[in-house]
């Protein structure tokens, strides 16, 4: 590849120091090493294809120590790509103002370092903004570090800001302390603080389907900066200054929370708490990040992520208000119709409302270099089953867990990896070439389906269900089963889990019920929240399970030797179902969803499955 800097006609250098003309094509190359058969004579060597298209390399690279090479294929529009992104995604079945704003996330970079931000000016006019927005709060005092202290650092941290209609809102530069560096004792104490429930927001998505509810978005602007530090803690100087201060060795005095601290989140989320109680607002129970009030038989409902906030209800008067008074409160930004939250596109239409994370699958296929590999129907082959091999070659174990860690963000809106994801994730520890080779399997299954995502519907009545299945003796390391459940709320899918029991089940009936009591849990959380939220199910809460011998356990009183080892599990479900809390209909294992949960299926019953999870992918191309 060229250096920075050297001529286009300069001669380009390999790893291998043979030296090549770039004026000379690849079919004078191979005819001239076809025809040199003197000894002495020179062979001019090829370069690879991929590196002659002047392609980079992929983020992740195959381990060099491991024989198994991973197909890793390159982005590009060439007609020798035998299966081009464009064939699994697109925008034909969105509206206009959905198109743009799908469009616009992919068109803006991040920068990756200071000096890239700085050769921007749009990035460097986000920097200098809140720098002043800093100093405006009066977050710090430039002071010299005592003796016995010790400063830690920060760094820039760049991200864009969408409007509504799609376009970009605004380029943020936040400035983030570096934490990590902090010492428990001396620099912070408590540092608890809750985040909203990805659950819980599907939930309340699930209800705005339902009952038509407006989704609002707002953002608090340096919301940490709200908060007030106790604590005695010095920061460098931010990266890109170019001041006295600098050569004097000077640093800051924090004087409020800033982003980065490990108090930080807990003092903000107790100054933003105390303002809405004040406001009148209750905090539930069953989601602290979740506030709602009511008035004349209407709700209003608010839920926060950090500084990130949605707003639905059919009190639209009350929402009014509440906007104006965390306007008074703190520095807001009204973003609008929900569109992008936590990295989930969020499309609403006729049909319903659609979360996808497309631009996350996609992002991820550029920078593992899969964007053009040959899609797959399953994230797992049929009948695969992982497991640790003592004589397997050893991959790179960081880029393993990088890898895995990136494909478990997906589980917000792809139901669909559970079961794949719970089983790459049991091997962290100690990964080998098959679990390699399965994270690979599953990179070229979100190939095929990248915008594939849950679509919430109007389904007219909010009954609570729960499909609940496990294996037996799944696992070929220590035998133990795997159970799932997926809970609908309105007809539509809110939670999913697919988990690996704590303990060897000694009868497929056993893992079933031990299943079974963990489904019970869920269909009492969603009731509790749904109750919170002024929504009632009126009628008992169904739980659906294909095993006879666990539901009729589930029913018969009668204590067996082989089932008195789970009696809690036993009292609990037969409480719950005297007091008509929950039903346990039987199932037919053909209508089973909950199957995939547990075990990896044919494509056929994967697909259809799906379907009845209501699961789509309205980005596919026509």
């Amino acid at each position: 590849m060229r250096k920075r800097g050297e001529a286009p006609g300069e001669a380009l250098e390999t790893t291998s120091n043979f030296r090549i003309d770039p004026s000379i094509n690849s079919s004078y190359l191979n005819s001239h090493n076809q025809s040199s058969s003197t000894p002495d004579a020179t062979p001019l060597r090829r370069l690879p294809e991929r590196i002659n298209r002047g392609i980079p390399k992929p983020t992740y690279e195959a381990d060099p120590k491991c024989k198994h090479k991973y197909p890793l294929s390159e982005p590009n529009s060439d007609s020798r790509v035998r299966y081009p992104l464009n064939n699994y995604v697109s925008t034909c079945h969105l509206s206009e103002s959905n198109k743009s704003f799908v469009n616009q996330l992919s068109t803006v970079s991040i920068p990756n370092s200071v000096q890239e931000a700085l050769a921007d000016s749009r990035w460097k006019d986000a920097m200098n903004e809140e720098l002043r927005s800093l100093k405006k709060n009066a977050t710090w005092e430039i002071t010299d570090l005592p003796a016995g202290k010790k400063s830690v650092g920060c760094k820039w941290v760049y991200t864009v800001k969408y409007k509504a209609d799609g376009t970009v809102d605004r380029f943020k530069a936040r400035l983030v302390a570096k934490g990590y560096t902090q010492k428990y004792g001396i620099d912070y104490t408590d540092t608890f603080a809750p985040v909203a429930k990805i659950n819980t927001v599907r939930v309340l998505l699930s209800l705005a389907a339902n009952l038509d509810w407006p989704l609002q978005q707002f953002d608090v602007k340096n919301a940490f900066l709200h908060g007030d530090l106790t604590e005695e803690i010095y920061m460098d100087l931010p990266p890109g200054r170019s001041d006295s201060d600098i050569r004097k060795q000077k640093v800051c005095r924090l004087k409020k929370s800033l982003y980065g601290l490990k108090q930080s989140p807990r003092a903000w989320f107790g100054r933003f708490t105390k303002s809405m109680r004040a406001f009148g607002y209750m905090q539930s129970n069953w989601d602290h990040t979740l506030f709602l009030k009511r008035r004349n038989e209407k709700v209003t409902a608010l839920i926060v992520y950090v500084d990130d906030m949605v707003v639905t209800g059919n009190d639209t008067v009350e929402q009014a208000a509440l906007k104006n008074y965390l306007s008074t409160e703190f520095e807001m930004k009204d973003l609008g119709s929900l569109k992008y939250f936590l990295g989930i596109e969020v499309s609403r239409c006729k049909s319903g409302i659609f979360l996808s994370q497309r631009k996350y699958v996609l992002d991820l296929l550029k920078e593992t270099g899969m964007t053009a590999c040959k899609p797959v129907s399953t994230p797992l082959a049929e009948g695969m089953k992982l497991g640790i091999d003592q004589n397997q070659g050893s991959i790179d174990k960081g880029r393993y867990q990088r890898l895995v860690g990136r494909l478990m963000y997906l589980a917000h809106t792809r139901p669909d990896l559970a079961h794949a994801l719970s089983v790459i994730s049991q091997y962290m520890h100690n990964p080998g070439e098959q679990h390699m080779s399965a994270v690979m399997r599953i990179l070229s299954y979100l190939k095929g389906s990248p915008g594939k995502g849950i679509l919430f519907r109007r389904n007219g009545h909010f009954r609570i269900e729960c499909y609940t299945d496990a294996d037996w003796a799944g696992s070929t390391d220590d035998r133990r089963s795997t159970s799932g459940y997926f809970t609908f709320v309105g007809g539509n899918l809110v939670t999913w889990r697919s988990k690996k029991q704590n303990v060897v089940s000694r009868s497929s009936a056993e893992a079933e019920f031990r299943g079974m009591a963990l489904g019970i849990c869920e269909l009492l959380w969603l009731k509790f929240l749904l109750q919170d939220v002024g929504v009632k199910c009126g009628q008992p809460m169904k739980l659906f399970c294909d095993n006879k011998a666990a539901r009729d356990i589930a029913h018969n009183p009668v204590q067996h030797d082989r089932t008195k080892h789970v009696e809690v599990d036993r009292f609990f479900i037969k409480e719950k179902l005297d007091s008509k809390v929950i039903e346990v209909p039987p199932i037919g294992t053909d209508d089973q969803v909950a199957d995939i949960l547990t075990k990896a299926v044919s494509s056929d019953k994967f697909s259809r499955f799906l379907d009845k999870l209501g699961m789509c992918n309205i980005h596919a191309p026509t």
